[in-house]
């Protein structure tokens, strides 16, 4: 269903004229509308009017979500006629910008490569009916190709323009490096290298430099993907919501004026809101997947109800949902003032008491209301963390309690930054805090927790160090490798940032000039930062043969500069955390695709480790396949499989395991279907990782047979097809 909708103005007499150009399709359009008068009220239009739009002669395409560069696809072409007679109708498609290349099957598994820059079939469309052809093309391009087609009769022709992307092989590594700079008097030179492994898949490099005044400006253009995992449990799900809760705070807090990017941000929270509902159980408590499925999980209640709490200025938050959250995390509390942990845990940094007591007061003073109803409650909470903290050694716990002694204005908050200032770690000019020399996956967090205490009271000098390396830390969308990473470390640097940077003066230019791997430029520009243009994210895509990027800021305050660059491997990993296994099964259908997969953890090194964090699988299936949703049932049957979800229309299949547990395997069945005719398709990959510990991952490959002589029209299948049955005309 579409919808156009537009609002006016009327003249003098009542009359406002609307003007549409409707779309390009057989449809029908129901016309309605109504009125706004300071002295009439409204008013509706009494009878809608409908228009059938109609088209008696088109050409149409049905393309696949995505192919590989070099394998080979048909091309369907379907010409309707709705004319009372029969046309003659010549089709040709059109490759004037040599993004692939037309082929001819000479057997099942070599194609003949046309030189040719179009290619004309003729065809006889009966009366009120449709026909299809189709041609054989093989894309030697990465990115989006436009295929050209048009059908032309003596009495009516159509022309269509259809985008197809294609993508290289393997799968895709992104890089980041982000670096915060504040010029004064001297001018900043900095020197940042572009470092492609030369296994990379050829042509699969993609670079690009960008500048914006405000550290927040990344987050806000990409607030929709600010993490690049998938999202469907309830602590990811907080992700489409808690971001857009503290841009909207960063707005008000600094006094802009954006209504577009409000009401955007509303609208994901409306949508996160309603779906974390879907996780919480009847005692009011949340899980990761819900009632039935997981125990009701105390951090993650905490974590929700300090995030309604919070978002309640912006959208309408049932109190009663509020109110049972805060309950059920009251209920856990033992008489020392301990807060207990329920449910599983994510990952092993919320295990400590201190710390977890420390992470589920923060709700209570979001609001005073609920502060002053369960103030006991605190005060106890809050002295189990004084008469715990000095001889607490975890630093994790240690960031949090600080958070909650700063909010509190306790005293004793001196002396705790004291003992963390000697666990900080400093180098070239910046400051972060660890776990231990070989666990860096909690980084991220712990630093992100002190540097939103330290923003209470210390100086810009000393939050600086610590700003440039979470800002370091950050992807090219302006999140981090995981949600609760990416939640934590934007609510630091916006505290930071609505009490430094905002508002100061803005006026910067910074030039940039890229270099080749033998040193020869291959571009540069400029880029100039003011007040007004401080929240947009300024672009400029490099050559992909650009390896070094040098460049000079000269100005008054502060701007984000990214050089982001991508890049694919198609080998395995060096050291998998995974093992995975794959078996594909033979049909009776060469159109089916059945595939018995197993998988289990090994904890490498870590031999004390013997289970993952929740773990993920993403299957990305071959070129012209569609995952069978109908057969998830299966899958789900499986030991610790809590959700399976698809994505890419349906091309990648996305399993959630609670966790995976060292030496014990787990197998599963995965059906899916052929819906467009692809050959020679490209080795497809099997992709596990530990969602909150990015180092833990594991990438397989896997191939289907197939024939050339599948997919070719009689008159494209050589003589090596001649025992094969051709293709059937639709």
């Amino acid at each position: 269903m579409s919808v156009i909708t537009n609002f006016y103005r009327t003249d003098k007499n009542g009359f406002a004229t609307f003007t549409k150009n409707i779309p390009d399709t057989i449809t029908s359009w129901v016309v309605t509308g109504f009125s706004l008068n300071d002295k009439t009220g409204f008013g509706m239009v009494a009878n809608p009017t409908k228009i059938k739009v109609f088209q008696p002669f088109f050409v149409s395409t049905n393309l696949p979500y995505s192919v590989k560069r070099g394998e080979v696809i048909s091309i369907p072409v379907v010409v309707f006629n709705y004319m009372d007679k029969a046309l003659d109708a010549e089709v040709t498609m059109e490759n004037t910008d040599d993004e692939y290349d037309f082929t001819e099957v000479s057997n099942e598994i070599e194609e003949l490569v046309l030189e040719e820059k179009q290619r004309v079939k003729r065809l006889t469309v009966p009366s009120n009916s449709g026909k299809s052809l189709s041609f054989l093309i093989r894309p030697n391009k990465v990115g989006e190709i436009t295929l050209k087609i048009k059908a032309v009769t003596v009495l009516a022709g159509d022309a269509i323009h259809q985008k197809l992307k294609v993508e290289p092989e393997g799968v895709t590594q992104y890089e980041n490096q982000a670096i915060f700079i504040s010029p004064s008097k001297e001018p900043i030179r900095k020197t940042l290298e572009i470092a492609i492994p030369k296994e990379a898949v050829l042509d699969s490099e993609y670079l690009e430099f960008s500048v914006v005044g405000d550290i927040l400006g990344p987050t806000i253009k990409n607030i929709d993907k600010l993490v690049r995992k998938p999202y469907g449990c309830g602590e990811q799900n907080m992700v489409n919501f808690v971001p857009n809760i503290l841009v909207l705070h960063y707005l008000d807090a600094t006094k802009r004026e954006m209504p577009t990017l409000v009401q955007k941000a509303k609208n994901y929270m409306e949508v996160g809101y309603q779906r974390e509902l879907s996780y919480k159980h009847k005692n009011g408590a949340y899980s990761a997947f819900g009632e039935g499925s997981n125990a009701p999980n105390s951090w993650l209640t905490a974590y929700v109800a300090r995030s309604f709490l919070q978002a309640k200025k912006y959208i309408t938050i049932d109190s009663d949902v509020i109110d049972q959250a805060l309950q059920y995390v009251i209920s856990t509390q033992l008489e020392n003032g301990q807060f207990k942990q329920t449910g599983r845990l994510f990952y092993p940094a919320h295990q400590n008491d201190v710390g977890f007591t420390a992470f589920a007061l923060l709700p209570f003073f979001e609001d005073m209301d609920y502060f002053i109803k369960y103030k006991l409650e605190v005060v106890k909470g809050v002295r189990y963390l004084l008469d715990n903290i000095e001889k607490e050694s975890d630093i994790y716990a240690l960031g949090l309690a600080l958070v909650v002694l700063k909010k509190i204005k306790h005293p004793s908050a001196d002396k705790l930054m004291e003992k963390i200032e000697k666990l900080a770690h400093e180098e070239n000019g910046l400051k972060w805090w660890t776990k231990s020399s070989k666990d860096h996956n909690n980084d991220i967090e712990i630093t992100a927790y002190i540097l939103e205490a330290y923003v209470y009271t210390e100086p810009t000098e000393k939050l600086l160090p610590i700003i440039k390396w979470l800002i370091g830390k950050r992807n090219s969308n302006g999140g981090y490798d995981s949600t609760q990473n990416t939640v934590v470390g934007l609510q630091a640097l916006i505290k930071f940032a609505e009490k430094y940077i905002a508002g100061g003066d803005h006026k910067m230019t910074i030039s940039f000039k890229a270099l080749d791997e033998e040193g020869k430029e291959t571009t540069k520009g400029s880029f100039s930062v003011d007040k007004e243009n401080s929240l947009i994210l300024q672009t400029h895509v490099l050559p992909k043969s650009s390896r070094q990027l040098t460049l000079e800021a000269n100005g008054e305050g502060s701007s984000l500069v990214q050089l982001s660059y991508r890049y694919n491997l198609a080998n395995k990993d060096d050291k998998p955390s995974f093992n995975i296994n794959h078996t594909i099964l033979s049909t009776d259908y060469p159109s089916l695709l059945q595939m018995d997969v197993c998988t289990e953890f090994v904890p490498g090194a870590n031999i004390d480790l013997k289970e993952s964090n929740m773990a993920i699988m993403e299957i990305y299936l071959p070129s012209g396949f569609t995952a069978d949703t109908d057969k998830f049932d299966t899958i789900y049957q499986t030991k610790q499989v809590q959700r399976v979800e698809t994505k890419n229309s349906d091309t990648a299949i996305i399993i959630y395991f609670d966790y995976l547990t060292a030496g014990e395997k787990v197998c599963f069945n995965v059906n899916a279907e052929k819906t467009h005719a692809v050959a020679k398709q490209k080795p497809a990959a099997i992709t596990m990782y530990d969602y909150y510990n990015s180092d833990q991952r594991a990438t397989v490959y896997y191939e289907v047979k197939s024939s050339l002589c599948d997919i070719c029209e009689e008159g494209e299948c050589g003589k090596g097809c001649e025992n094969k049955e051709p293709k059937r005309k639709a």
